[in-house]
């Protein structure tokens, strides 16, 4: 009985949003790689990917949240050795060595790991709540999350590495990390990225520069270009499906994954593109944070807050580079760009939330 009570808190407007926006990413990705012969099927690869997550959404809720955080330290040692082993034997693509092949699809580890992460740190943070005061545990924090974003970073990947530090720091300022401490790392972090920035691999060195400086690197900023004219020809109500200029007549690169969001916009316009994106994952996002404020258990709430951070960051920094607000950093808008490991992830970080929101209730607590 008790376990079939907890399905009747299953949030069934989240899941509906969720499938709402991959249908419409669906539907992108399509126009994306029309004239494409090597991308035909891609459309096709993304509604399985979205098959075969909705059963890991489903599959997560079924399972009580507490059997995962009860092994954080199991899966963070997961996140390690995927790391580890995908920096040793994984592998290069566009000069970053951060996939598995496994011949039919590519697996990326980091994607997975953003959504472990705020499982394993979340149950971190619950259990060491008392000890938020001493800067010891702050620095024990900084090292729990130094590692895997270590090895993220000499992948290399730049933008993942900035997820999973924004992940972490908002679990540990809702966990309640102390100002003073708090400007003790910012000042580090500041120092740290002056010194790290001859570190970086020379096309990360030349997105910054050509962000900063587009005058002094225009073959950086010929794509970015391209969106800014997608998004700003498309107006209030666009172009119309399958007819943007950019877009289907190849100025615009990349578009099926990092520039999904000017074919958007170029096509459907302002009213029937942008809007209806950014509206569904901001309704995705209230009903994520309501779970957060739902949940009496500290970890339950951090899960959630963390897997809103990963969908709210990179929704930000993926619409923030087509406008040219933001550095290109390669991280795709959630569930509407193309790519396996990415969508499979996403619902598997819905469907914890939902394991939270299933099992929020106090009778069924403990």
């Amino acid at each position: 009985m008790k376990g079939t009570s907890v399905w009747r808190h299953f949030d069934i407007w989240l899941t509906a949003a969720v499938l709402l926006l991959t249908a419409y990413g669906v539907l992108a990705i399509r126009s994306a790689v029309t004239g494409a012969p090597a991308f035909e099927d891609f459309p096709q690869r993304q509604v399985i990917f979205a098959l075969i997550g909705l059963a890991v959404m489903l599959a997560i809720a079924a399972i009580d949240y507490r059997i995962l955080t009860s092994s954080h330290w199991y899966i963070y040692g997961l996140i390690l050795a995927s790391l580890i082993s995908v920096y040793l034997v994984g592998v290069i693509n566009n000069a970053s060595r951060r996939w598995f092949d496994l011949g039919i699809v590519q697996l990326q580890p980091s994607e997975f790991g953003r959504i472990l992460l705020a499982i394993t740190f979340a149950q971190f943070l619950a259990t060491r709540q008392h000890l938020m005061g001493r800067f010891s545990n702050t620095l024990l924090a900084v090292l729990y999350v130094g590692i895997p974003v270590t090895l993220i970073f000499i992948q290399p990947d730049l933008g993942m590495s900035i997820l999973f530090i924004a992940v972490w720091f908002v679990l540990i300022w809702l966990a309640g990390l102390r100002l003073s401490h708090f400007a003790v790392l910012a000042t580090v972090a500041a120092v740290a990225t002056i010194l790290l920035f001859p570190a970086l691999a020379d096309y990360q060195r030349e997105r910054i520069v050509a962000f900063l400086n587009p005058e002094a690197l225009p073959e950086q900023t010929f794509n970015i270009e391209q969106a800014l004219i997608s998004i700003g020809s498309g107006s209030w109500f666009g172009k119309g499906y399958l007819q943007g200029t950019q877009s289907q007549l190849g100025f615009l690169r990349v578009q099926h994954t990092d520039f999904i969001f000017s074919v958007i916009t170029e096509e459907m316009g302002l009213i029937f593109g942008s809007l209806i994106v950014l509206g569904l994952m901001g309704f995705i996002l209230m009903r994520i944070l309501r779970v957060a404020t739902l949940s009496p258990d500290p970890a339950g709430r951090f899960i959630a807050a963390g897997v809103a951070t990963v969908l709210f960051f990179q929704t930000v920094v993926s619409v923030g580079m087509n406008l040219r607000v933001l550095p290109v950093t390669g991280l795709t808008l959630p569930f509407v760009s193309y790519g396996g490991s990415s969508l499979v992830t996403l619902y598997m970080g819905i469907g914890v939330v939902q394991s939270v929101r299933m099992r929020h209730r106090k009778q069924e607590f403990g």
